[in-house]
């Protein structure tokens, strides 16, 4: 038996990581890393993650999806390689300078023309969250934290879509932009907020048939906000590109902020990035110029409460992975790799006879 550190469904020859070394253990590798080996493994147990995709009446539904399919290839395949932190290829048309690295690119290695099979973003979230976990355990939600870069993957994802048919894009747009709108003014972006909205309603309802995964949320369930995990622990919520990009118009919409919120930043960001490829053809990642203060830290933030709504199905309330299978994904004793963050409350609550 090989006692070498890994993880299910990756390997040296899969992927841009080597196990049997410390780093690939490290917080942010892991947390990317994990996800995949649990979609992995969930594959070969012929477990479906939930799929929440947007609907032509403009509802984000949960349906099922085959992990193969979130990938674009089968995932125990000898020609998919999972390249972590890596820039994808096949949006670099699109965009003008270096594209921000993706959490995950999927490439098949047998087309080396064109290997470029998914960018996806992953979100391993607990459940759990601090608003929620007073609640019944079937209310249960998790916080959802989105960093600029997807809301760049998103925006490329939905242009290249409209790349044969520019003109489409553009007379959409043009209406929001007439009567000298200016990008310098909060009072003229503020006001054509709902205008926006509209617009990318109908542009994404275009399209409806050409939604695919880009959000990859794995949920890690506790017994309330404890640390240690539930019985049924894991399962994974995938995120289409229009569901996601429905759950951020509807966090503008149903925000109370009068001003500029990170929603409605987010929101202006998209239509300027539309804007822009709609007339040139391509965006530019690397600059923000809509008149207002960019936040780098996250884009937006939703609480657990705001994200039951969307995620609320049997799955959530019992993830289907137990506890104990998860010495089926960590393998070859990974798991002492494992170098978590020190917390001095986390100490604190791990010490009682500090207060004895």
């Amino acid at each position: 038996m090989d006692n070498t550190p890994a993880l299910f469904g990756l390997n040296r020859s899969n992927t841009n990581k080597d196990f049997s070394q410390a780093k690939a253990w490290g917080k942010n590798s892991f947390n990317n890393c994990f996800p995949i080996a649990l979609l992995c493994y969930m594959q070969s147990q012929n477990i479906a993650p939930v799929y929440l995709v947007l609907d032509r009446n403009w509802n984000i539904v949960p349906e099922k999806i085959d992990v193969n399919s979130i990938f674009g290839h089968a995932y125990d395949s000898e020609d998919i390689y999972f390249a972590f932190e890596y820039t994808y290829g096949q949006n670099q048309q699109f965009a003008k300078g270096t594209l921000p690295r993706i959490d995950l690119v999927v490439m098949d290695n047998s087309n080396s023309e064109s290997p470029w099979l998914r960018a996806l973003e992953i979100k391993l979230t607990a459940l759990p969250d601090n608003s929620t976990c007073d609640f019944s355990e079937e209310e249960y939600g998790c916080e959802l934290v989105v960093r600029p870069n997807t809301i760049i993957h998103l925006t490329l994802e939905i242009v290249s879509q409209y790349a044969e048919h520019r003109s489409e894009l553009l007379d959409s747009l043009s209406p929001i932009f007439q009567n000298n709108f200016d990008w310098e003014s909060e009072d003229s972006m503020l006001e054509k907020i709902p205008h926006i909205i509209q617009t990318i309603k109908t542009l994404l309802l275009a399209k409806i048939d050409d939604q695919i995964p880009l959000v990859i949320q794995p949920i890690w369930k506790t017994i309330g906000k404890s640390t240690r995990l539930h019985e049924n622990c894991l399962d994974v919520f995938i995120w289409s590109t229009f569901a996601f990009a429905k759950l951020l118009l509807d966090t503008v919409e149903q925000g109370r902020a009068r001003g500029f919120s990170r929603a409605k930043q987010a929101v202006l960001w998209i239509v300027k990035m539309f804007s822009d490829f709609a007339t040139d053809g391509k965006i530019d990642p690397q600059t923000v110029s809509v008149g207002f203060t960019r936040q780098t830290d996250k884009a937006f933030a939703l609480s657990g409460r705001k994200t039951h709504p969307y995620m609320s199905c049997a799955e959530l309330s019992r993830p289907r992975i137990k506890k104990t299978e998860i010495k089926n994904i960590i393998l070859g004793q990974g798991e002492k790799l494992l170098s978590p963050e020190r917390r001095f409350d986390a100490i604190l609550v791990n010490s009682p006879e500090l207060f004895t």
